[in-house]
């Protein structure tokens, strides 16, 4: 079981965006669970930015009005400064197996992916 906390948490199929958060990963990267953050716990890595709750591989779109269907989850920032999404034409949510993902070189304060911005999966 593994540990991660950081500063923005974001569910595309929910379209939620928590602030704060911790996720619990299991051995095969699965997600087991995700909380509020309430101070330092043991064993827990802390990742600036944001990280991503998804069924599929994420993608960023520095579009902020993003409306064609894809064969990925797409995230973007539209022009009030919130995370969105749109799900992959594959997504079933009666099925979701989530997995974390985390995004670098998000700034957090202005609500935006940079050029070098990545997407990694954790686990």
């Amino acid at each position: 079981m593994r540990k991660f906390a950081s500063h923005r948490l974001y569910i595309p199929h929910l379209d939620l965006l928590l602030r704060n958060h911790t996720v619990e990963i299991d051995d095969t990267g699965q997600v087991v669970r995700y909380y509020p953050f309430e101070g330092e716990t043991c064993f827990t890595e802390w990742l600036n930015g944001l990280i991503v709750l998804s069924c599929d591989s994420p993608e960023i779109s520095f579009d902020s009005r993003h409306d064609s269907v894809a064969s990925s989850t797409v995230l973007f920032v539209d022009e009030n400064k919130n995370i969105r999404s749109v799900l992959s034409e594959n997504s079933d949510n009666s099925l979701l197996t989530l997995n974390a993902y985390y995004v670098t070189m998000f700034n957090v304060s202005d609500m935006s992916f940079s050029k070098e911005s990545r997407i990694i999966r954790l686990g």
